[in-house]
């Protein structure tokens, strides 16, 4: 709603209004609305911005308990007092102890003459506020052509600029991570709840708590959220040509075709034997950034669907993965390029999509195929034709399959510790000789270990049709 100013009421001359008590600051206070009222404890019906107009008829305002009154309206936030004044009206002339009593209080006071009635105070304000309407409009829609302009000549960095200008506030535009688009990137605390909100359905703006106060978030994209404008809840101006500034900025970057961060695949780093220069080689053409010897290194387990890879390659260029079925690994820069903050942001995204860390360390790059090599082999996740068709199954179908069939291992520790027998005896067929080769134990401790899994699982694991089920559901859950 457009606002409207005590000094802008003040100054209608066709009001030709009395102004007695003017203190610092009152003309430019926000006007809610201009209400009359007799009541003696109107204040307790009152919101605060109110400007408030009386006759005095259930009330001597010109005696000592009148600054009770001035100073309850003063406390409760009403922007100025008007009193009616008429040959026929209780007052002619402000009390004494009424312009005492405003003065004491800070509170506005003026008079309204003959022969002007409430009513044209009331109309005299409610054009005032349609005229600032309009003003907002009229400067809304010219802000919109600016920023189509200068979005279409020279991209989304000009277009945050001109907002920023517009609305006298530090903007920036950054990815659904927080990664600077257009400026830095979003500070820590923030980035953390982009991280969880970017996953939500909802396209409404959000305000985020920081350290200093608020920030402001609008969403940029159609179906999912592409990036945000962030921008001070503080700022100052009116909120309504604030929310509109921003929601059609958003909407022309919507429109824009800038291209989403690449995933950065980085297959050589992870599927070949490097050496550390060949290596480091690749690691500047990946990412663009300053060689490294040493990085990060995280696996993550049971992950499903596209968004847990998404947003880890949101968040930084210097962030690269490989994934195999439903196993992803993740490479990182970290503190040697300033990155400290990415162990952190990795953590959020699996929190929030809901992925388990299998393994964290910090390992020279050169090692990165080696690395992932024994996890690749250990969780038996390469991309077979059965899980290739598996996947085209529902999702919710899946899960319930799983659970029936694997659900009393998974669900204690005991039984998780021996997935890595299970699904060695699965790929053996059963061979007990073959399960102690691979798993490298003697066959009397497998023959044991499979009896513990029969019975949490309450399965004949020599029947074929178990065995069946049981390597189908470890290929659903990715284990």
């Amino acid at each position: 709603m457009a606002m409207v100013t005590l000094g802008q009421l003040w100054g209608r001359r066709e009001l030709a209004l009395d102004i007695v008590v003017d203190p610092p600051g009152a003309r430019s206070l926000e006007i809610t609305i201009v209400h009359s009222s007799e009541l003696p404890r109107v204040d307790e019906w009152l919101a605060g911005g109110e400007v408030l107009l009386t006759i005095g008829v259930s009330q001597d305002l010109s005696a000592a308990t009148v600054a009770d009154y001035v100073a309850r309206l003063a406390g409760i936030g009403v922007r100025a007092l008007g009193i009616g004044l008429g040959s026929e009206l209780p007052l002619q002339t402000i009390p004494a102890a009424l312009r005492d009593a405003a003065r004491a209080s800070g509170l506005a006071l003026f008079g309204v003459p003959e022969p002007v009635p409430f009513v044209a105070v009331v109309d005299a304000f409610t054009r005032l506020r349609e005229e600032e309407s309009n003003r907002e409009l009229t400067a809304a829609s010219n802000a919109g052509r600016r920023f189509a302009t200068a979005l279409a000549s020279r991209g989304p960095a000009a277009l945050i600029a001109e907002l920023g200008e517009v609305l006298h506030a530090a903007v920036s535009f950054v990815s659904p991570t927080g990664r600077g688009l257009s400026g830095p990137d979003a500070e820590l605390p923030v980035r953390r709840q982009l991280i969880g909100e970017s996953l939500r359905g909802s396209l409404a703006p959000r305000l985020l708590p920081t350290v200093d106060g608020f920030v402001e978030a609008v969403p940029v994209g159609d179906d999912a959220v592409r990036g945000w404008i962030l921008s001070p809840a503080e700022a100052s101006g009116s909120p309504r040509i604030r929310s509109l500034l921003l929601s059609t900025a958003a909407a022309l970057l919507g429109l824009e075709s800038w291209a989403d961060p690449p995933r950065r695949e980085a297959m050589r780093l992870f599927s070949e034997p490097l050496g550390a220069e060949e290596a480091r080689r690749e690691w500047v053409g990946l990412t663009g950034l300053a060689p490294v010897s040493r990085v990060g290194f995280a696996v993550y387990g049971d992950v499903r669907g596209e968004s847990t890879g998404q947003l880890m390659a949101d968040l930084s260029p210097g962030v690269v993965l490989t994934r195999a079925g439903s196993t992803l690994a993740v490479v990182h820069a970290g503190a040697d390029l300033g990155e400290d903050d990415a162990p952190d942001l990795l953590d959020r995204v699996a929190e929030i999509t809901g992925v388990p860390t299998l393994y964290r360390r910090t390992i020279p790059l050169s090692r990165v195929h080696h690395t992932w090599t024994v996890w690749r082999g250990r969780t038996d996740a390469g991309g077979s034709d059965l899980r290739r068709l598996l996947s085209a199954i529902d999702e919710a179908a899946a899960n319930e399959f799983v659970d029936r069939v694997l659900g009393p291992m998974l669900a204690s520790t005991e039984g998780r510790g021996l997935l890595e027998t299970l699904r060695a005896v699965v790929a053996a067929g059963g061979a007990r000789d073959a399960v102690a080769a691979a798993l490298g134990v003697h066959r009397h401790t497998v023959r044991a270990r499979i009896g513990r899994i029969e019975r949490l699982l309450g399965r004949d694991l020599s029947r074929a049709e178990t065995m069946q089920e049981v390597g189908i559901a470890l290929e659903l859950a990715g284990l």
